[in-house]
């Protein structure tokens, strides 16, 4: 089974970490991170781990990452960031992919980077700034091959308008997934209804995502769920049904006089 650590940077509250106009880099991160797991999802022995808050509520200390990292003992470390220049607007662009600047670095996270860079780089149709080297806690403290990537200047006239794009963000989060599954020579999970056997993780008794598990208990404490197949995909129809109790569940709220959260 490989284990791969997501990491998507800074909480929403951390200073400094947005566009001129505002725009926060965890907002930018998360969507890159959030498709990079659910095509990660597509391939066959993988788990994940996400360290930062999938909230972004809370800026999870670097110390804790890492701690939470080895401690699971990932096969590797990818850090999901986008870049700032100066903090006002100006024309410069592109992308950078970072591994650890020491002597003794793991040479393995140098693969890795080859990898995934320049499928960023084609995904995000930006410019190509290579692989960097810098001396980064969590490439530092991490005892597995670890990397950071930056899909991105917030304060790029040029790059602020692909990065407004949904869809160029999951392009980038599904262009890592394939840069990692070709780092570890992963096989995609059969195709079609009734091919294969599901994984573990489809159970019905299966435990939810460590990085969502609060969030699905108090949807199950809602009654949004029932708390069953909590890591199967989902069909359109309960997908439905389940946006449904949630609108009903605010219009109790409402009409009782409570106000919701």
């Amino acid at each position: 089974m490989v284990k791969i650590v997501m990491d998507a940077g800074h909480g929403l509250p951390t200073p400094g970490k947005r566009s001129p106009d505002g725009e926060q880099e965890w907002e930018f991160n998360n969507q890159v991170v959030m498709a990079c797991i659910a095509k990660l999802q597509s391939f066959e022995g993988i788990e994940v781990l996400r360290v930062d808050d999938p909230t972004g509520k809370r800026d999870v200390p670097l110390q804790e990452r890492t701690d939470r990292a080895n401690r699971w003992q990932a096969d590797i470390y990818v850090a999901v960031h986008h870049n700032a220049n100066s903090g006002t607007w100006g024309n410069w662009s592109g992308i950078e992919t970072y591994t650890y600047d020491h002597p003794q670095a793991n040479p393995k996270s140098v693969e890795l980077a080859r990898l995934v860079h320049p499928r960023i780089v084609r995904a995000m149709g930006l410019a190509d700034r290579g692989l960097k080297r810098a001396n980064l806690h969590v490439l530092r403290e991490t005892s597995m091959p670890a990397i950071l990537t930056e899909g991105g200047f917030m304060d790029s006239t040029i790059d602020i308008l692909v990065m407004r794009s949904a869809a160029r963000l999951q392009a980038q989060g599904e262009a890592i997934a394939e840069g990692l599954a070709a780092y570890f020579g992963l096989r995609e999970r059969p195709g079609g209804e009734g091919e294969g056997e599901l994984p573990d993780s489809y159970e019905k008794d299966a435990p939810p995502s460590e990085w969502l598990a609060q969030e699905f208990q108090e949807a199950v404490n809602l009654g949004i769920t029932n708390g069953t197949y909590p890591r199967r995909p989902a069909t359109r129809e309960e997908v439905a049904v389940m946006i449904m109790r949630a609108m009903r569940r605010l219009r109790e709220e409402w009409s009782s006089g409570d106000k919701p959260g």
